[in-house]
């Protein structure tokens, strides 16, 4: 009787584990395709990955570095607010993380030119912006008022009567050979010439003396550094007073007076930010790594983006790991 009721046991309990199988099988040939690829995470959910990340190459934090690793490296696409998605690629990290001696400072680096590239990303504009941006500059400070007639002064009135005067004076000079001319017209229009000769010189005085300090008052603030030392220790004062704005860049000019004393880049005062940015071109990874140092800056200094001090903070290590790719790079 027993023998029986394992033969009838086991006999109920094949069909059952067979469609356990089954089921499982068909289970897994469902998953791996959807495995295979890959993850989709929105914008501020890779945004915050990216941010753990670097965080943690910052600090030489690896085991916390090795928990957010894998979320990036499976990440393959990216949800865009407005609909639809951007493909990424993160696998340099899993390629970096395999060697014996990871290089954090890269990482870092690498991840913080994301974040930068992801805080420029935005909505598409509108499409009245073009008229939206001519409306801007027909306003003041970008345009100027016609300027209004004014009221003759006393000033106007002295020089009419003047120009009238050397007009009775010149007179003799152009009658030809008149004999009416008197020493004593000459002589007034010595007197006359000297007086105009006079003014004039009063006149170009202040005016040069005016255009000294327009110049003074317009001149950059990083005009006396010459060097990048110069340049860097200017930027550590103003971050000290709070100043992180003039700091950037200040920061940005140390920067490429760095690049230029070790011949990587011949630094031109008259040529802006990304000018010397272009000049890289021929320099792929140099311009790679200067360009998130020079974006930041042309944003926080032209575009009055807001800076604090850990934004600072954050620039300036991206700096410094600028100088020593570059440095291990010559």
């Amino acid at each position: 009787m027993r023998h029986r009721s394992i033969t009838a046991h086991r006999r109920v309990a094949a069909p059952f584990l067979c469609s356990v199988l089954l089921a499982g099988l068909l289970l897994l040939v469902w998953v791996a395709p959807v495995a295979a690829q890959g993850a989709t995470l929105s914008l501020a959910a890779y945004e915050q990955a990216l941010r753990e990340a670097r965080a943690a190459a910052e600090r030489g934090d690896r085991i916390s570095l090795d928990l957010v690793a894998p979320r990036l490296i499976a990440t393959t696409a990216v949800a865009l607010p407005g609909g639809g998605s951007a493909p990424v690629d993160n696998r340099w990290l899993a390629e970096e993380l395999a060697r014996p001696e990871p290089r954090l400072p890269l990482i870092a680096a690498r991840l913080g030119a994301l974040i930068d590239t992801l805080s420029r990303a935005g909505p598409s504009p509108p499409d009245d912006a073009l008229e939206r941006l001519e409306d801007i500059l027909a306003r003041p400070p970008f345009a100027r008022a016609e300027p209004q007639p004014r009221e003759p002064g006393p000033l106007d009135w002295f020089f009419e009567r003047l120009g009238r005067l050397l007009e009775g004076l010149l007179e003799p000079v152009g009658a030809r050979a008149n004999p009416s001319a008197t020493v004593a017209g000459w002589a007034l229009l010595a007197g006359g010439a000297a007086l105009v000769i006079a003014v004039l010189w009063l006149w170009l005085r202040g005016l040069r003396r005016t255009l000294r300090v327009e110049t003074r008052l317009e001149a950059r603030p990083d005009a006396t550094a010459h060097t990048a030392a110069e340049a860097r220790d200017r930027a550590d004062e103003l971050a000290r007073q709070g100043n992180y704005r003039e700091a950037v860049r200040a920061l940005a000019l140390a920067t490429l007076l760095w690049l230029d004393e070790r011949g990587r880049l011949r630094y031109e005062p008259h040529q802006t930010n990304r000018e010397h940015l272009a000049r890289l071109r021929d320099q792929p990874p140099l311009h790679e790594r200067l360009a998130p140092v020079v974006e930041t800056a042309d944003r926080v200094w032209y575009g009055k983006a807001p800076i604090d001090a850990r934004g600072y903070a954050e620039y300036a290590h991206q700096v410094s790991a600028l100088r020593e790719q570059a440095g291990d790079a010559a």
